[in-house]
């Protein structure tokens, strides 16, 4: 070959090559120029990072505040929120896509729920179970994206299937330790949030994008398998890639079928069918084997401790005592934890309210008009008080006495064993409101003075009149 003919050999190179750069540079530009448009997230998309940010960023810092199992389950929590956003964020720039394509899509999500429910199965023992079982079911609210008409109902129904589990994590740690109410409070709100954002931009089901992109595979970060290994280091660059080629655009070749013709082909055999099948014997047939009938060995719970063989009841364990509290907080006067007391309130205001908690053995007056009077919990406690706005109310107490000096319109008396109520001559038309109480008296002073005291019907008959049911006091009352 002579120096000529070479020389132009190198120039034709040099000319497909500076082609080639071209053309790879185009492409790597609309790449980039698309990528740039899809960072640009949608209205709908940036409310679901505003939740994400809000109310679920606090619930995560009482999670690590807490720790131990709640912890650990959480970790997959914030995995099934932003799988949800990643979601969202491509529903947002395209059009709904078929149902295969739809499953590949949910799969990060469904997958991370199936993940806090067997944690939550996996750890019953745990001494947070019911923070993992408030989790476990509630998030499942995270489905609405396959709820249609109405997706915002269906959050609601899950937040409140997590309701049993949240009342007793705030019944066993309310008084302990707070962290975890307001850690039962972040969590509802997240929830709360996710109902208002899924009415507000999802009415009628997942709202996609008319005018996006067709969704013909769902992206890799949705798909399911382990990601590529690094390129090993070393060697030169490899070279820019080749012109696109219009053969890559065509359609992608349908599914085979050759699974269901096999299926339908056996079918097809007749009575053939059955000749791959395992002849049963006669010591594994239920009918002739009695040993096969047998049910299987019941459940035996755990060893009890051993019963009390003296007679005497178990001593309690006595609960720790709590520090008395007499303050004033707004417009609440707060009497809790007195034992052996005798109080007085002065300092009084018609819209103020006196709330007395697991108080015992005392007596608290009241003086002025205020606006009510609440006794929760409480045992052997007498209330003398003058006016009142509205009621004077007995909750969950045992032998309480109340003296109303004065007016009263209401006296509310509920789960309630043993409780008397002296009246004043001005407020013998109060009303009285007994439910599931006992031993409930009133007394009423006469002319002379005198208290007579009426006792309240505990038992009643009701009879059919023939339209509807008749309730009244027994007479054995």
């Amino acid at each position: 070959m002579s120096s000529d003919q070479l020389q132009s050999l190198v120039a034709r190179l040099e000319s497909v090559t500076t082609r080639l750069e071209s053309v790879a540079q185009q492409r790597g530009a609309a790449a980039a120029s698309s990528s740039i448009e899809q960072d640009v997230d949608s209205p709908m998309v940036l409310a679901y990072s505003d939740l994400t940010g809000g109310a679920f960023k606090k619930a995560v810092e009482l999670t690590d505040k807490i720790g131990g199992d709640v912890k650990t389950l959480f970790v997959t929590v914030q995995e099934v929120f932003s799988a949800q956003r990643d979601f969202l964020r491509f529903a947002s720039t395209h059009k709904k896509p078929n149902d295969s394509v739809l499953q590949q899509l949910l799969t990060p999500t469904s997958s991370c729920i199936q993940r806090i429910q067997e944690f939550r199965e996996k750890n019953r023992t745990s001494k947070q179970f019911n923070h993992l079982s408030a989790i476990s079911e509630s998030i499942p609210a995270l489905g609405w994206v396959a709820i249609a008409p109405a997706p915002a109902p269906y959050v609601k129904e899950m937040a409140d299937a997590s309701q049993f589990y949240t009342n007793r994590v705030l019944k066993d740690f309310k008084e302990k330790e707070p962290i975890h109410a307001d850690w039962v409070k972040a969590w509802l709100q997240v929830l709360t949030e996710l109902q208002a954002f899924v009415k507000q931009h999802h009415t009628t089901g997942l709202a996609w994008n008319a005018a996006g992109a067709e969704a013909t595979e769902a992206p890799k970060k949705a798909r399911a398998g382990p990601p590529a290994p690094p390129a090993p280091p070393g060697g030169p660059a490899p070279p820019p890639p080749p012109p696109p080629s219009f053969a890559d655009l065509s359609a992608p070749a349908p599914a085979s079928d050759d699974a269901r013709a096999a299926l339908f082909a056996e079918l097809n055999k007749g009575t053939g069918v059955t000749a791959g099948l395992r002849r049963v014997t006669d010591d594994q047939k239920t009918h002739k084997n009695p040993a096969l009938r047998q049910a299987p060995a019941p459940y035996k719970p755990p060893t009890a401790p051993k019963p009390n063989l003296s007679g005497a009841p178990a001593a309690k364990k006595p609960e720790p005592k709590k520090t008395p509290v007499l303050r004033l907080e707004d417009k609440k006067w707060e009497v809790e934890h007195q034992i052996g007391q005798t109080l007085t309130i002065d300092t009084t205001d018609m819209k103020q309210q006196v709330y007395i908690f697991k108080c015992e053995n005392s007596t608290i007056t009241v003086n002025g008009k205020i606006n009510s009077i609440s006794c929760d919990s409480c045992k052997k406690v007498g209330i003398i008080f003058d006016d009142l706005v509205s009621t004077v109310e007995f909750v969950n107490c045992q032998r309480m006495q109340a003296q109303a000096n004065g007016k009263v319109p209401t006296v509310s008396v509920d789960k309630t064993d043993g409780c008397h109520v002296y009246l004043s001559q001005s407020a013998t038309d109060a009303e009285i409101v007994c439910a599931k109480s006992s031993e409930v008296n009133i007394l009423v002073p006469d002319e002379n003075g005198e208290y007579r005291e009426f006792a309240l019907p505990e038992q009643f008959k009701s009879t059919w009149n023939g339209k509807g049911y008749t309730t009244q006091p027994t007479e054995s009352v």
